[in-house]
């Protein structure tokens, strides 16, 4: 059902731990709400030149990939999008500064369970040096201190699109 609101939303942040499902419900919010879908991890590739996050890292190191997030996040978050962060790098003052000013900041939150299953089965992602768990639960505060809302998104997208449409009347109701 998309489209059903009439008004343009703001930029809206979706941040999370790799595995949380960001860009599953980043994708279904801006359906719903007709708005464009902005994936950071795209936009650094194109910024780079790259076509995998894999051979980013491989060609140019991790150093200048997390300098290009450092670069274009902070502007795409002034953007009237949804914007789905990076999930497992470690978020820039500048990054963290930006999302101060986005009205609705959402982190995904799934299980430890759920978040090693979605990680086993995603490819084209570098694998860090630490374990996930441990940088998992390392990153969890710093998401939470930025976050202006949680959902809980360890089931499927289904089981998550009650609780999405609760923010968003959320965020609309506090717009007036």
């Amino acid at each position: 059902m998309p489209g059903v609101y009439n008004v343009r939303m703001p930029t809206i942040a979706i941040i999370g731990y790799s595995g949380s499902g960001k860009t599953t419900i980043s994708e279904w919010i801006a359906n719903y709400l007709d708005m464009p879908c902005i994936d950071t991890d795209v936009k650094v590739l194109e910024h780079l030149g790259m076509s995998s996050v894999q051979s980013a890292w491989d060609e140019e190191g991790e150093a200048r990939y997390r300098e290009a997030e450092a670069e274009i996040i902070p502007d795409l978050l002034q953007e009237d999008a949804v914007v789905s962060l990076p999930g497992v790098f470690p978020m820039s003052e500048s990054v963290k500064d930006a999302l101060k000013n986005v009205p609705m900041v959402i982190n995904c939150i799934a299980d430890e369970e759920t978040t090693l299953a979605r990680i086993a089965k995603c490819e084209n992602r570098p694998r860090l040096h630490a374990d996930d768990l441990q940088v998992r639960s390392e990153r969890l505060e710093t998401y939470d201190s930025l976050a202006t809302h949680e959902l809980e998104s360890s089931g499927d997208l289904a089981s998550a699109i009650p609780r999405i449409q609760a923010l968003l009347t959320d965020l609309d109701s506090n717009r007036d």
